[in-house]
């Protein structure tokens, strides 16, 4: 279908504001601006054609408006380098660690995984620990997924149980004790996700850094739910889950974090963030990480949970000044937990 007949059946659709999302940040990644026509995703989640026709006719209209925004927005940025989509699989850490075999980095088959489920189904980091026998520690609360996790891995030590700021170092000590540089360090926890890895960022080191990042809060706003103890409680309470959006920590607020370790953004997608070491540069030539925070996000398919895509679209693209953009995201965060949560739970934002 082109673009013109699109506008003529879409022109009357009124759009939705679904809470779930899986597509791209920016609509016209949907255009082929070549003969106009449009390409909709057949997945769970996706945005509905209707929304979709109607959001590229607005993207096409204010163009400029938007892409001014993105000008004024990104003048702070950290990365410089053009953010190439293709260049790291966000899901699977394998590749990139060939990457750097292949650049003659030395491996050392070790790793932290924090929130590693069974450690196999939907793990990027599975490929890499069964073609390198990698060893390390898993951490994973639920007991029924560290006992899958150990017959699949049973050469990985499995710490069961929750995991706060306060006990991570404790939980990986063995991978502390031996001193040795990990390949891949991983955070995935579904709440405070930047809190626990700000505690193993200063007492470890790794190539490869896996955190996964709350995709609907663009940069340049950094943002992340602190810990509480009954965070994850309540997120795991909650139905359906997938609605929650008090979770993990936004992409700019890891970039900030992380950069002040020596890491590198290299690639954002879905709802994870990889990050290498600075040391490990020479293994991108010809690109020179960090990547641009920015373009990686405009880049960026998503999947996000709990904030309408909508909404993440104004604040990435309609927004040019974040003081007007900081209270709107403060006002969201709290106005849905005091709509569906029992208790306000802390979290961090600056701009």
């Amino acid at each position: 279908m082109s673009w013109a007949t699109a506008a003529l059946v879409l022109g009357l659709a009124i759009r939705t504001t679904r809470s779930t999302y899986k597509g791209f940040v920016n609509p016209l990644k949907h255009l082929n601006p070549e003969d106009g026509s449009i390409f909709w995703l057949n997945i769970k989640d996706s945005e509905p054609a209707q929304d979709l026709g109607l959001a590229i006719q607005d993207f096409l209209e204010r163009r400029e408006e938007y892409r001014d925004t993105l000008s004024t927005l990104s003048r702070n940025r950290v990365g410089t380098e053009r953010c190439d989509p293709l260049l790291v699989d966000t899901q699977n850490i394998w590749p990139t660690v060939q990457r750097l075999a292949n650049a003659g980095f030395e491996l050392s088959g070790r790793y932290v995984n924090v929130g590693a489920s069974d450690g196999e189904n939907d793990d990027p980091l599975f490929e890499y620990v069964q073609r390198m026998n990698a060893t390390g520690i898993a951490v994973e609360r639920d007991p029924e997924r560290c006992e899958r996790h150990r017959r699949a891995l049973p050469q990985v030590e499995v710490a069961c149980s929750a995991v706060t700021p306060q006990n991570v170092l404790s939980l990986v000590a063995p991978v502390l004790l031996d001193k040795t540089e990990l390949d891949v360090l991983k955070v995935d926890i579904d709440s405070y996700d930047c809190p626990v890895i700000e505690m193993l960022l200063p007492a470890l080191t790794a190539k490869i850094v896996l955190l996964e990042a709350n995709p609907s809060i663009p940069p340049p706003y950094q943002w992340a739910m602190l810990h509480h103890p009954e965070l994850w409680n309540f997120f795991n309470s909650f139905s359906p889950p997938e609605d929650v959006p008090i979770r993990g920590c936004s992409l700019a607020y890891e970039v900030e974090l992380l950069r002040r370790y020596g890491y590198d953004l290299v690639a954002f997608g879905g709802h994870d963030a990889i990050f290498t070491h600075e040391s490990v540069r020479s293994a991108w030539a010809p690109h020179k990480p960090p990547m641009d925070e920015f373009d990686c996000y405009n880049e960026a398919f998503i999947a996000a949970n709990g904030i309408s895509i909508d909404k993440t679209r104004r604040w990435f693209f309609e927004l040019n000044d974040t003081q007007v953009g900081l209270p709107e995201v403060w006002e969201f965060f709290v106005g849905w937990m005091q709509e569906n949560s029992p208790q306000l739970f802390p979290f961090a934002l600056r701009g």
